[in-house]
């Protein structure tokens, strides 16, 4: 937070510089003196809408390992602008990085996967995703997987087919499948 405030003095601060610049340049006498404060604010409102609707791309991108699986995006009275443009509040990615797939159970997928909301904490949890049945079940207190890929003491929670979440663990499971040569 305290690094998007430098970004917008910074932004504000730039802006009315190059005004400053181009008023000398363009010699047109004295800039009115309105001309500072305003450019303050539009070099600093100018930033502040470019983080906030670039936030999740940003983040994104600073972890290459991730792949986006779905996104939130809910207009705010507190935020005019998103009732035209709606920016993204929340996104929930699949650590490729720790996703693996038991070779005697082809149709469990253990994942991790990582939650992301503006100006909140990231949270991880660590699952795993039956991309048959469908159904996700966490890995916390009580739940173990076998030496043969099974997973035993979890509680298990239906998906629907439709469930962006299932679909993206599932296609990584699929790609680690066919990297190994198990693809069907």
């Amino acid at each position: 937070m305290a690094f998007e405030l430098i970004g917008a003095l910074s932004a504000g601060f730039g802006l009315m510089g190059l005004v400053m610049l181009l008023w000398w340049v363009l010699r047109r006498g004295k800039l009115p003196g309105w001309a500072y404060p305003a450019s303050v604010a539009l070099g600093m409102f100018a930033f502040s809408v470019w983080a906030e609707y670039s936030w999740a791309d940003r983040a994104l991108e600073a972890q290459p390992q991730l792949r986006l699986a779905d996104t939130t995006a809910d207009p705010s009275p507190l935020r005019p602008l998103s009732y035209a443009v709606t920016p993204v509040n929340r996104l929930r990615a699949i650590d490729e990085s720790r996703t693996f797939v038991h070779p005697q159970q082809p149709d469990l997928v253990r994942t991790t996967i990582v939650s992301m909301a503006r100006w909140e904490p990231v949270r991880a949890v660590e699952v795993v995703v039956d991309c048959d049945a469908p159904a996700l079940a966490p890995i916390g207190e009580g739940a173990e997987i076998r030496s043969d890929g099974s997973l035993e003491g979890a509680t298990w929670r239906p998906l629907g087919r439709d469930d962006e979440l299932l679909r993206t663990v599932c296609a990584v499971g699929e790609e680690i499948r066919h990297a190994r040569g198990q693809g069907s």
